[in-house]
């Protein structure tokens, strides 16, 4: 015997049953997705910024040597 559970989706945060209209379940998930989101920009930034540096380093070298 299965459940039938009542269509639904999942909250983008917490992974908690939502209806199809909603993508968070509560507004302290969404602030929370917020800044996780900003926080992975910020990282994918710093990454970008230190792969160019290190970049134009090695080929500054290269002309050096």
């Amino acid at each position: 015997m299965s459940i039938r559970l009542p269509e639904h989706d999942h909250c983008k945060f917490c992974g908690d049953p939502v209806p199809f209209d909603r993508a968070y379940c509560t507004e302290d998930c969404y602030w929370k997705d917020q800044a996780k989101i900003k926080q992975e920009k910020r990282k994918n930034i710093i990454f970008i910024l230190l792969t160019g540096v290190s970049v134009a380093a090695i080929v500054a070298a290269g002309f050096l040597l």
